[in-house]
């Protein structure tokens, strides 16, 4: 779960340095930009409480035995 938390960062981050690259027309590079940001963004809200319960799952059975 975390890996695929990281794959999304990545493709977050992804997008940001190809708006940064992008000259040519700023505008529709900040709205693509924005796009991929919201979409991963949203990914990452809905994996965040998964996340979460497997490591107290986790952690919950390690302290039983």
């Amino acid at each position: 779960m975390r890996a695929i938390e990281a794959s999304y960062r990545h493709w977050i981050k992804r997008a940001q340095e190809e708006f940064k690259d992008e000259t040519v027309d700023k505008d529709r590079a900040h709205r693509r930009y924005d796009r991929i940001r919201s979409k991963y963004t949203r990914k990452i809200d809905k994996l965040q409480p998964k996340i979460r319960d497997l490591a107290v799952r986790r952690s919950e059975l390690k302290a039983e035995g």
